[in-house]
């Protein structure tokens, strides 16, 4: 198992709210599809500094047994106020972190970071 591909998109609306979509690719042995292993993915938004980075929200963790060897997946966050991602002056870089692991198995998880993406929240 593994997630590549990461990359995060954000939209903003009249009001000042923020969507923001992390795509990413899990990808899968034939062996673990063939076992019927579940496995369990979340994710996590960070603004992201270059030492001091703020912790946003998270994603709740999906249970899932995935059909094939490349798995498509999207976490989204929506109707965000501007003010909660405005954690500092000037712009803000808005990173997702994403894991999966494999929960049959009790693996740990493997984890992922998104390029970062710049925005500008009023």
């Amino acid at each position: 198992m593994d997630l590549i591909n990461p990359t995060v998109t954000a939209s903003r609306d009249a009001q000042n709210r923020w969507t923001l979509t992390v795509k990413a690719i899990e990808t899968f042995t034939p062996e673990e599809i063939r076992s019927g292993f579940e496995f369990e993915d979340w994710a996590q938004w960070w603004e992201w500094d270059d030492s001091d980075h703020d912790h946003l929200a998270n994603h709740g963790v999906i249970r899932w047994r995935p059909a094939s060897v490349r798995e498509a997946m999207e976490w989204t966050w929506s109707n965000i106020p501007g003010d909660d991602l405005d954690t500092e002056l000037g712009g803000e870089e808005i990173r997702a972190k994403l894991f999966i692991r494999n929960f049959t198995t009790s693996s740990a998880p493997i984890e992922r970071l998104s390029p970062i993406l710049e925005i500008a929240p009023d």
